[in-house]
C-alpha cells in the first residue's frame, strides 16, 4: 500500500470514527428529549390538576355566595327575629363570603400555577424539538462523513487497482499476479477443487520488434491478453508473468479443458493477426504444491510442447 493509500485508509477511519460519535451524541439529545417530553407530560398534567382544583373551589365559593345570600334574605324577612339568631345568621353569611372569597383566591392561584407548569412544559417541549434537531443534524453529518469515508475508500482501491494492473496489457502484475495464485491455490486445497495453470510464451516477439517496431509487438502482446482475457471465465485468474511470458490459471479446471481452451484461444488469434505465435504448458495443481512448483512445471511442459511443434501458431 502506497502512502497516499495509507492516507486515504487512515482519513477513511477518522471520517467513520466521527460519524460514530456524532451518532451517540444524537442519541444522547434523543434520549434527553425523551426525558424532556415526560416532564412536560407531567407538567401538563399537573396543571390539569389545578385548573380541575380551581373549577371546584369556584364552585364552592359560589355555594357560599349562594349561601351566604339565603342567609341575609331569611334574616330580612323575619317577622320576629330574635337579634341573636340575627347577628347569628349574619356571622354565618359574612364567613361563608370570607370562604367563597379565600376559595376563589385559591382558585386563582392554582390557575396560574397551572399557567406556568403549561407555560414550563411547553418549554421543555420547545428544548426537546431542539435537541431533536440537532440530532437529527448530527446523524446526517455522520452520514455525510460515511460517504465521504466510502469515496476515500473507492479512491484507494482505484489507485491500487491501477497500481497492480500493467499499463500495457491491462493483465495484473507479477507481484500482485502471484498473490492472487496464492490465494486461488489456497481456495483450490480448501474446497478440494481442480486448479489448472498454463503458462503462455508470446514467441518470436524480439523479432516483430525489430522487422516491425515495437508497436507492432505492443499491439500483439495487447492482442493476447485481450483474446485470453475474454475466454477466461469468472474463476479464472490472467497475468504477465515477464516480458513476453502470461500466466493463466482457473479454478476448476482439468488439463484437458484448459488444453482445449487454448486451442480455441490459438484459432481466435490466428484469424486476429499473422505476427508471431504463442506456445503453451499447462500443470494440475497436485498435494503439497506451490505456486513455485506449478509454475516451474507449467515452464517445463511449454518448453517441451515447443520442441513437439504443437499447438502454437497464431
Amino acid at each position: 500500500m502506497t502512502s497516499q493509500d495509507s492516507g486515504r485508509e487512515a482519513a477513511a477511519r477518522t471520517r467513520d470514527s466521527l460519524a460514530g460519535r456524532r451518532d451517540q451524541d444524537a442519541g444522547k439529545l434523543d434520549d434527553v428529549a425523551e426525558g424532556r417530553d415526560l416532564v412536560a407530560d407531567e407538567r401538563d398534567l399537573a396543571a390539569d390538576e389545578r385548573d380541575r382544583a380551581a373549577d371546584e373551589r369556584d364552585q364552592a365559593a359560589e355555594a357560599r355566595d349562594r349561601a351566604a345570600e339565603a342567609r341575609e334574605r331569611s334574616a330580612d324577612t323575619a317577622d320576629t327575629p330574635a337579634t341573636g339568631e340575627q347577628e347569628q345568621g349574619e356571622s354565618a353569611a359574612q364567613s361563608d363570603r370570607r370562604s367563597a372569597a379565600a376559595d376563589r383566591r385559591q382558585a386563582s392561584s392554582d390557575r396560574r400555577s397551572g399557567r406556568a407548569a403549561r407555560q414550563q412544559s411547553q418549554e421543555d417541549r420547545s428544548g426537546s424539538s431542539t435537541q431533536r434537531e440537532s440530532g437529527s443534524s448530527d446523524r446526517a453529518a455522520a452520514e455525510v462523513d460515511r460517504q465521504t469515508a466510502s469515496v476515500d475508500r473507492g479512491n484507494s482501491a482505484t489507485d491500487r487497482s491501477a497500481a497492480a494492473q500493467d499499463s500495457l496489457t491491462s493483465t495484473y502484475l507479477r507481484g500482485p499476479g502471484i498473490a492472487l495464485l496464492n490465494e486461488q491455490i489456497q481456495t483450490a486445497k480448501d474446497t478440494s477443487q481442480t486448479l489448472c495453470l498454463a503458462f503462455v510464451d508470446v514467441d518470436h516477439l524480439k523479432t516483430v520488434n525489430d522487422s516491425l517496431g515495437h508497436s507492432a509487438g505492443d499491439r500483439l502482446l495487447r492482442q493476447v491478453a485481450v483474446t485470453i482475457s475474454a475466454a477466461l471465465g469468472p474463476d479464472s485468474l490472467l497475468f504477465r508473468y515477464g516480458g513476453d511470458e502470461f500466466v493463466c490459471s482457473i479454478l476448476g479446471s482439468t488439463q484437458a479443458e484448459l488444453k482445449g481452451l487454448l486451442s480455441q484461444i490459438s484459432e481466435q488469434l490466428r484469424a486476429a493477426t499473422e505476427q508471431g505465435s504463442i506456445s503453451c504448458g499447462i500443470a494440475e495443481l497436485v498435494e503439497g504444491d506451490t505456486f513455485e512448483s506449478l509454475v516451474a512445471r507449467a515452464d517445463t511442459a511449454l518448453y517441451e510442447q515447443r520442441r513437439a511443434d504443437r499447438w502454437r501458431t497464431i
